[in-house]
């Protein structure tokens, strides 16, 4: 009982900041909307609709009828009202799903005239090639519009759905689809590498351009043989041809490229973006492959085509050759031009200059820029024995500016509700819906009032849109600290980097999945959960429960000290192999692991794991002081990489 009136308490805190009516009956409506779903669930409509009726001004009571339209779909009667629901709820997140899902019954009920109807332009191919196909099966052809469309579906540089064919094969009918068309698949294809497509698309070219087609498929596949031996006039196609040849031949071999590239430069003429644009690939290629003159090229690239990635390239020649005139040089001219990257440019400006003996300069450059809460802020004050700035500022917003918002906005309530029902993506959905419509004041209070709900992940990401940067307790709270405390513990981990860890992978959205299918806070991959709760003894009764904090901060802590325990307690390494697998961990410290940790995370090949590293080393400091309040805290985790002995030659 005494558990229930806390919860209850909790609750009714969270409603400080709502119109005092709703905040009277939020917890008793809340509390009948998952009744309802409840119900709906176990398919007993009776109690359903009694709770639904109840429901009538709460804010999300239309989701309940959306399920209960998704979940009835086949019934007449539910078919009748779904065009109704669209048409009123126009601009809610769950119109575009339930008209999917509507668009797909129709489909298998091959009511074609309906589908027509209830379709509006969608994203999804097969959707859109199944309205391609309705009205062919309804007027027999397709007008303008809709030829237009079938032309945009098939000029893709991938095989399509077969449900595509019925459209494709009314182009091919009515001599629709031109010479051009299938040259500019071609093109597309090549650059995917789907040489059977292409093969396919020739067949409709006349034989000599077949011919051209057979020489580009073996420019992929042989670049080095066929650029020796190409001899076509100059030509657009030939030039592509040749272009794509000597790209495909810089991913192994950027010598030869580059050696191909001056001779066929001279022989035909290219457009200059085209030009500067492969050459800057090659440059790049060559720097990956260490190759001697790779420093040289990338001097010759044109101003116009120089770019970060460029100017990495040239810091990592620099760093690897020690040669601090350069970086000096690097820095200076970039410390002006690249506003964005600005403190890196000042680091390593510093960091010449001290090299170079010139350590009056290098303090006063260092001491200007350790005033920043940032990577490079915190690499500059190490290096002189300074602790780090921190400046906290806690943003204020006013009541009336928060109640004014919430009564402008009712996307921002009903994205609440979703939120302490149990459903974060839609919550977002509504949430996101409304930012764009708000001024930058506006924007802060959204931040202030997505921090009181200790919607964290909510309020990180607005404060950003906001230009909030110096409320350190709205962006780096310290949600599910018993949990974080209890299972870093456990692994002897370091409290602050396991935060550290967190935010960097999922802004303490407790839901996400990545593409390649990580999963939760820790964003752990289901097949590495699998294998550490085994270790740990854990049982994971369903997929899901990965997603579930608990589990997934104690799977994802026993990970990180996995890494530790394989790479002797070192957190950079740590890190490094969190993010792109202990693999290339062991592999680039075998590399460069004679650099000092500072130079060595610069060298990190992946520009994603070079900056994954640098925002949780740099977050760890972060959540350390706003644990214990005060600055003097552990400096940045720059574990050294090997040792004085182990680099002797």
């Amino acid at each position: 009982m005494k558990t229930i009136l806390y919860c209850l308490w909790i609750l009714s805190l969270l409603l400080t900041n709502l119109p005092s009516v709703y905040a009277k009956s939020g917890l008793q409506q809340r509390w009948q909307f998952k009744e309802a779903y409840n119900a709906l669930s176990n398919k007993d409509l009776k109690s359903f609709e009694r709770l639904f009726a109840q429901l009538s001004n709460y804010p999300i009571a239309h989701y309940l009828r959306y399920f209960y339209l998704r979940a009835y779909l086949k019934e007449e009667k539910a078919q009748k009202t779904i065009q109704a629901f669209l048409d009123q709820h126009q601009g809610s997140p769950i119109v575009p799903p339930l008209r999917r899902a509507w668009l797909r019954q129709l489909i298998k009920k091959r009511d074609w005239e309906t589908f027509i109807t209830a379709y509006t332009p969608q994203k999804n191919t097969l959707l859109r090639c199944h309205y391609l196909n309705a009205h062919l099966h309804t007027v027999g052809k397709l007008n303008d519009e809709l030829v237009a469309d079938a032309k945009d579906l098939w000029r893709v540089g991938k095989s399509q759905p077969t449900v595509c064919n019925p459209a494709f094969d009314y182009l091919y009918k009515h001599d629709l689809i031109t010479h051009q068309d299938r040259w500019q698949r071609l093109s597309l294809a090549m650059k995917k590498g789907k040489l059977k497509l292409v093969g396919f698309i020739a067949k409709g070219l006349p034989k000599v351009d077949q011919k051209l087609v057979a020489q580009w498929q073996s420019m992929h596949k042989k670049p080095a043989r066929t650029l020796k031996n190409f001899k076509h006039p100059d030509t657009a196609i030939a030039q592509e041809i040749v272009l794509h040849g000597i790209k495909q031949l810089a991913r192994k071999d950027a010598d030869s490229a580059y050696q191909y590239w001056k001779t066929y430069n001279e022989r035909y003429h290219f457009k200059r973006q085209e030009k500067e644009e492969l050459f800057r690939y090659i440059v790049l290629k060559g720097v990956a492959q260490n190759h001697p003159d790779a420093a040289r090229w990338l001097e010759e690239i044109d101003e116009d085509c120089v770019n970060n990635t460029v100017n990495q390239a040239k810091l990592k020649i620099a760093l690897i050759a020690e040669n601090w005139e350069d970086v000096i040089k690097l820095s200076k001219s970039l410390t002006v031009l690249d506003e964005k990257n600005q403190h890196q440019w000042q680091y390593w400006w510093a960091r010449a200059l001290e090299q170079t003996g010139q350590t009056n300069e290098a303090e006063k450059r260092f001491r200007s820029l350790s005033q920043y809460r940032d990577y490079y802020g915190f690499l500059a004050a190490n290096g002189i024995n300074k602790p780090y700035s921190f400046y906290p500022k806690a943003l204020n917003v006013s009541k009336k500016q928060e109640t004014q918002i919430l009564r402008r906005n009712k996307g921002l309530i009903r994205a609440r509700e979703l939120y302490l029902v149990g459903w974060p993506a839609f919550a977002r959905s509504e949430w996101n819906r409304v930012l764009p419509t708000l001024t930058q004041e506006e924007l802060k209070a959204a931040t202030v009032i997505a921090h009181k709900w200790e919607w964290h992940d909510r309020a990180i990401s607005t404060a950003y849109k906001a230009k909030v940067r110096d409320d350190l307790n709205i962006r780096f709270p310290l949600p599910f600290y018993d949990t974080v405390v209890t299972y870093a513990g456990a692994q002897e981990l370091k409290l602050a980097y396991v935060y550290g860890i967190i935010r960097q992978e999922s802004v303490f959205q407790t839901d996400v999945r990545s593409s390649a299918g990580a999963l939760g806070l820790m964003q752990l991959m289901p097949a590495t959960a699998k294998e550490v709760a085994r270790k740990q003894k854990i049982k994971l009764k369903h997929p899901q429960s990965i997603l579930i904090p608990k589990i997934n901060i104690q799977l994802g802590t026993a990970y990180l000290r996995q890494m530790l325990n394989r790479f002797n307690e070192n957190y950079l390494l740590a890190t490094v192999a969190y993010n792109a697998g202990a693999t290339r961990a062991k592999r680039w410290a075998k590399k460069y692991g004679c650099f000092s940790p500072d130079i060595w995370i610069e060298l990190i090949p992946f520009k994603e794991t070079r900056n994954y590293v640098k925002r949780v080393l740099s977050y760890t400091p972060i959540f350390e002081f706003q644990m214990v309040g005060h600055s003097r805290v552990k400096p940045m985790l720059l574990d050294t990489i090997l040792t004085d002995d182990e680099c002797v030659e």
